[in-house]
This record gives C-alpha cells, sequence and structure tokens, in this order.
C-alpha cells in the first residue's frame, strides 16, 4: 500500500512536472520575440575622382567653378555664388590652349555680360589657373593656381560629390573658335 502510495504520488509529480513543463514550453513559443531591427545604412555617395572629371567635362567645371566658391583667397568668384542659377561658361582659344570665361546664370544673355568675368584656364599636369578682374582698379588680376587632384580632395571632404554632380546640370557650355 504503502509502494503504490509513493507510485501514485511519484507519477503525480511527474505529471504535475511535465504539466508545467509544457506550459512554460508553450508560453515560450506563443509570446512573439521582440524583433530585432538593423540600422538601415545610407547608400554612401561615390566619390568624386580625378578620373571622372576627365570623362565629364561638365563635372570638371563646375567641380572647378565649385572649389573657388569655397576658396577664400578668391573673392570675387562669389559673384557665381546662386547655384540654382547655375553658370555659363564660354571656351576661347589662347594659344595652344583654352580660356573658360564662367558668367553666372546658366541662361545669362549677351546683353546681361556687362562687365569682364572670372575665368579659369587648365594648365599642364592637371592644374587650374584662376583668375578675376578686380573691379574699378588698376591693379593687376587677382591669380590663384591648384590641381584637379586638390579641386577633387576638397569636394570629398565636404561630402559633397552629390551635389557638386547634381550642379553639373545648372551649367551652359559654349565653344568659340
Amino acid at each position: 500500500m504503502k509502494r503504490q502510495r509513493l507510485f501514485i504520488g511519484l507519477l503525480g509529480l511527474l505529471l504535475i512536472g511535465a504539466g508545467l513543463a509544457g506550459f512554460v514550453h508553450q508560453q515560450s513559443v506563443s509570446v512573439p520575440k521582440p524583433a530585432t531591427t538593423k540600422p538601415t545604412r545610407k547608400r554612401a555617395t561615390p566619390r568624386l575622382t580625378v578620373h571622372e572629371l576627365t570623362r565629364n567635362p561638365e563635372l570638371k567645371y563646375t567641380s572647378i567653378i565649385y572649389f573657388a566658391l569655397h576658396q577664400p583667397k578668391l573673392q570675387r568668384w562669389q559673384e557665381l555664388s546662386d547655384l540654382e542659377a547655375g553658370w555659363q561658361v564660354e571656351r576661347y582659344p589662347h594659344g595652344n590652349d583654352w580660356r573658360y570665361l564662367v558668367w553666372p546664370d546658366s541662361h545669362i544673355t549677351d546683353a546681361e555680360k556687362n562687365l569682364e568675368p572670372n575665368w579659369f584656364r587648365l594648365t599642364a599636369h592637371q592644374g587650374v589657373a584662376y583668375d578675376s578682374m578686380i573691379v574699378h582698379s588698376f591693379r593687376k588680376d587677382q591669380t590663384y593656381s591648384t590641381t584637379l587632384p586638390k579641386i577633387v580632395d576638397l569636394i570629398n571632404e565636404r561630402h559633397a560629390a552629390k551635389q557638386v554632380r547634381h550642379l553639373s546640370h545648372n551649367l551652359t557650355i559654349k565653344t568659340h573658335n
């Protein structure tokens, strides 16, 4: 009799234990786990490269102008700071090279071109020479020289590659022979 009670008690304990185990398992399965969200990575804008500039003249000219707008030594280039209006670049032969006159507003008319514009020229070894006439002065023009790699570095440091690529659509180019 004692064995029978002991056996029934153990059997009861086993059934209770199994029931609790099943209950705990069922609860853990039915309780949804919080969703883990991975942070969405912004798609990185590709860095600007000198190679890209050599293949795309509009992008090259826009990069050169963008650099001039952010170079404090080229004060008169600030006349071109209306990014939405864009620019007009006129290419003129100058010796064996070209001189690039830069006007504010991609839709500027000849009648609106009253003052000598800022200009630049491309030099050997990816060089860029900037020139600005000093208004109402008989002093020499203001000049500054840099290179395309330095221009690209500035744009990439400022994380402005996407902006410069977009601005290249606000550019009109005219070539004169």
